[in-house]
């Protein structure tokens, strides 16, 4: 089992998820973050939760009056807010694209990251009503 990222956006208190794998953001994030930061652009690791997946794998109960790991990552996960997400996943899109690093040392997966930035880029883009970014780290 592996782990992905989820795009995830917060409206009105609640975590609202594109369900979407995205194996390579999550395979090269230290990379994104790097790149990130030379661009002066807020941290992709710092828009990383890893809530769901310390609960899955450390089989923690819930907190008392929730259901599910996405109302403990709405009160207490990681996020960005919405602006300062789209700032940093349109820079890093763009950046990319135009200096085509590689990503992977035995298949390049820069298309690959590419395409999974524009996928998020859209789903943020589709929640106007969103204070809050984050990406899931699920399994």
């Amino acid at each position: 089992m592996s782990a992905v990222l989820w795009a995830n956006c917060l409206v009105g208190g609640e975590v609202c998820s594109d369900q979407e794998d995205r194996a390579a953001l999550y395979r090269h994030a230290k990379k994104l973050d790097a790149i990130s930061k030379s661009l002066r652009l807020p941290s992709f690791m710092a828009a990383c939760d890893e809530t769901d997946m310390r609960y899955n794998l450390q089989d923690l109960e819930l907190p008392a009056g929730m259901t599910s790991t996405n109302e403990v990552m709405a009160a207490d996960g990681a996020w960005l807010a919405r602006a300062d997400a789209l700032a940093m996943l349109e820079g890093l899109h763009a950046h990319i694209r135009e200096t085509r690093p590689r990503f992977g040392l035995l298949s390049d997966q820069h298309a690959t990251v590419v395409d999974e930035l524009a996928g998020v880029i859209a789903f943020v883009r589709s929640q106007p009503d969103a204070e809050r970014f984050n990406f899931a780290v699920v399994m």
